[in-house]
């Protein structure tokens, strides 16, 4: 039986789900030969840990995805059966005793640091963080993430692009087995994918937003998804994945906040955001005229301009059929040229999004980290 011990970065709505998968699929795992437990657990305040290194037991677990819910901060759960440690030291003692993944549900650039870390102690590290991907690349901590990002590298990142979508792994698949990418269309953000589907059946922009945040499809504050930003990191991603040397300040991003309403409380952002609403269903009818709808799309090629914004997309094509949080991505390439091969699904999620890092655990412990998982781990009872 081999083992794994998984550092979870960030106990959020992802980070929860992480942690409750791995408790219900244990079992699962045991059945493949592979053991995976939960060593520590990282927030703002420092790394949660087993005693005296060990692993966190399960009513510890489920008592800090609960906590997190309920606004209760990880000390709180400090003990005899665990207790706070710096984050950096946490890791190197779990990666020291033997296979070790950090996973990354953080957000922001802060966790790039720990992250760089654990792959020098020989730890894995699986992110659905976007931002420690979208650094510049003159900074040595960028290069030298993805420098383990390869296809046989110590660095996954599925869920960055498309919460569980199969973006990365059917994209990875392409380019190893020769293929040339031509272009990559996406609609990668199931926030503005709802926004949009409501804009094209006639909704007024403003409406749509509204509409969107009581569902619970956007940030806190609207503006978060709707300045671009997020699209833009994905589309970097997927440009860095192609062999491309690229910066965000070279995406052409089109952000849906106007200058005005930039710093503005969420409240008066909210009711002033029908300012959009003239230009954007005039903007939606001569897309209609055209036999299109708007979407709001990222394109990336190996050569020439990286965009994110409104585009009008015929809606007989796959882009132009999305509906509701879906995200798409159609791949052109050589082999695929008439007929793009194309990703759908749901493009956000806290199960799908904690599935698509736990796939990519699962990768790294038949791949990179089987060699040292190979050491047998001797069973309760036996």
């Amino acid at each position: 039986m081999r083992r794994i011990t998984v550092v979870q970065v960030g106990i959020g709505t992802i980070g929860g789900a992480v942690v409750e998968q791995v408790l219900a699929n244990r079992e699962r795992w045991r059945g493949l030969g592979l053991t995976i437990e939960i060593g520590a657990l990282v927030g703002r305040g420092g790394a949660l840990v087993g005693p005296e290194g060990g692993t966190l037991p399960d009513d510890i677990l489920r008592a800090a995805v609960e906590g997190r819910r309920n606004g209760v901060p990880l000390g709180d759960l400090a003990g005899e059966d665990a207790e706070i440690v710096p984050a950096e030291g946490a890791l190197e003692r779990i990666a020291v005793a033997g296979p070790t993944v950090l996973v990354d549900a953080g957000a922001g650039e802060q966790t790039a640091t720990l992250d760089l870390r654990a792959l020098e102690v020989g730890a894995g590290v699986v992110l659905s963080n976007k931002a420690p991907l979208a650094m510049p690349t003159e900074e040595p901590t960028t290069a030298a993430l993805w420098g383990a990002a390869g296809p046989a590298g110590w660095l996954r990142y599925e869920a960055a692009c498309g919460a569980g979508l199969p973006v990365m792994s059917t994209l990875r698949g392409l380019l190893d087995t020769g293929d040339e990418v031509l272009e990559i269309q996406g609609a990668l953000s199931g926030t503005l994918g709802a926004i949009f589907s409501d804009v094209t059946a006639g909704q007024p922009f403003s409406a749509a937003v509204r509409a969107a945040k009581e569902r619970g499809y956007t940030e806190p504050d609207p503006r978060d998804d709707l300045s671009g930003l997020d699209v833009a990191r994905k589309a970097l991603i997927l440009a860095r994945t192609i062999g491309r040397r690229a910066d965000l300040t070279e995406i052409e991003v089109e952000s849906l906040v106007p200058e005005h309403l930039r710093d503005v409380p969420v409240e008066a952002f909210l009711e002033r955001v029908g300012d959009l609403d003239a230009a954007m269903a005039e903007r939606a009818a001569a897309a209609k005229a055209e036999g299109g709808s708007l979407k709001y799309v990222a394109t990336v090629m190996p050569e020439g301009p990286l965009t994110v914004g409104v585009r009008a997309i015929p809606a007989t094509g796959v882009l132009g059929a999305l509906q509701g949080p879906e995200n798409v991505v159609s791949i052109r390439t050589r082999r695929y040229d008439a007929y793009p091969l194309t990703v759908s699904g749901p493009g956000a999620g806290a199960a799908v999004t904690a599935a698509g890092m736990l796939a990519d655990v699962l990768a790294l412990a038949n791949g990179p980290l089987a060699a040292q998982a190979a050491a047998p781990v001797e069973e309760d009872g036996l």
